[in-house]
């Protein structure tokens, strides 16, 4: 196996995906409202990173409440990449434990979802799986 192979999936197991912020969007509306997120993506590696995405589910007091992705992006060695990521939830479709959280703007949300990056000079793509959790507000 390729040293440049193991250097680059060395450096995507150490990327740390978190949710920076939470603003909740619309919540005089009664029926809906949007989660904004910003996803942080940190590179604490000496190994730039190509095509770096994710795709994850988003959970409110342990409920799904939907599911987001950002795009292949390249992250420099050390270095931070945001995303903005916004999510409509519709209180018909989620439990009352999420619908009170939003309501009186005091919950916990998770991230669970899995990274790729290309690697071994963009010939691969390896994954690897992540969760984050924030406490809003």
């Amino acid at each position: 196996m390729s040293c440049q192979y193991i250097t680059d999936v060395t450096a995507l197991n150490s990327v740390e995906v978190t949710v920076d912020d939470i603003k909740l969007q619309g919540t005089e509306v009664l029926t809906y409202c949007k989660l904004k997120l910003s996803v942080g993506i940190y590179n604490p590696t000496h190994q730039d990173l190509s095509g770096v995405s994710a795709e994850f589910d988003v959970f409110i007091a342990d409920s799904y409440v939907g599911s987001g992705s950002f795009p292949k992006s390249f992250i420099p060695a050390q270095s931070n990449s945001k995303k903005d990521v916004t999510l409509t939830i519709y209180y018909a479709d989620v439990a009352k434990a999420v619908f009170d959280g939003i309501t009186e703007r005091n919950f916990y949300l998770s991230v669970e979802g899995e990274a790729r990056a290309n690697v071994l000079f963009d010939l691969f793509t390896v994954s690897r799986k992540f969760v984050s959790t924030y406490s809003y507000p």
